[in-house]
């Protein structure tokens, strides 16, 4: 195995860590009427997080965009699966084919969930923002799809989580170091990006993160008195 090398970016691994946070949070909060505003916030901002990483994927640096791991095909996701049972690591830095579905799923079922999120209403204590925007039909197709896709997003996260220990602990790669490092074992190649650990990339990350953030929560949160 060779040295490791600079591959995660700051926004990356922030986002990795925040979002086991904020799914645990959510958990919690959702079932508990005292934390509902809490539940709500947090919800806006993992929407504006989903919207910072879709736009993180086209304009970060080489690890970061969805072009480095583009969803693979059957084969290659067997093949990784394979790979996994027989406790071997795949070669090369960036996400595994299964660890890149596992990213594309997180980044839909969190988009989908807050959406539906901010669509609901119990008609007593919680009217999401969006909710007096739409039908009352619309509501309630959105309450339910939320209960749904949230424990759709807790199963995928728990995955996601036995997953890494898996390579952790069985297969002895590093992989939580590394998302907290930013390195990771792999050929030191030539990306045509950017360097991960640049003041360029960390201040356009900076921005954009909190153009997407910030304006969620704006939007959402003080233009539409929620």
């Amino acid at each position: 195995m060779s040295a490791p090398r600079p591959v995660w970016d700051i926004w990356v691994r922030l986002g990795h860590w925040l979002i086991v946070a904020g799914v645990v949070f959510q958990q919690v909060s959702g079932k508990e009427l005292e934390l509902i505003d809490a539940h709500a916030t947090v919800g806006i901002l993992l929407c504006g997080w989903v919207l910072f990483r879709v736009t993180w994927g086209f304009t970060g640096p080489r690890f970061a965009r969805f072009s480095s791991f583009p969803p693979p095909s059957p084969k290659a996701a067997l093949n990784s699966i394979s790979l996994l049972l027989r406790r071997e690591p795949e070669r090369g830095p960036g996400h595994s084919a299964i660890g890149g579905i596992a990213i594309y799923l997180m980044i839909s079922l969190i988009g989908l969930t807050a959406l539906t999120g901010m669509t609901s209403s119990d008609d007593i204590f919680f009217s999401g923002p969006l909710a007096p925007l739409v039908s009352a039909g619309t509501v309630d197709l959105a309450s339910r799809a939320h209960t749904v896709l949230s424990e759709l997003v807790l199963i995928i996260v728990i995955v996601h989580v036995a997953a890494v220990l898996w390579h952790q602990i069985v297969i002895k790669e590093r992989l939580i170091q590394g998302m907290i490092t930013g390195l990771k074992s792999g050929p030191d190649e030539p990306t045509g990006h950017p360097h991960p650990f640049s003041k360029m990339i960390v201040i356009r990350g900076f921005f954009i993160f909190i153009a997407w953030v910030g304006g969620a929560y704006g939007l959402l949160g003080v233009y539409l008195g929620w």
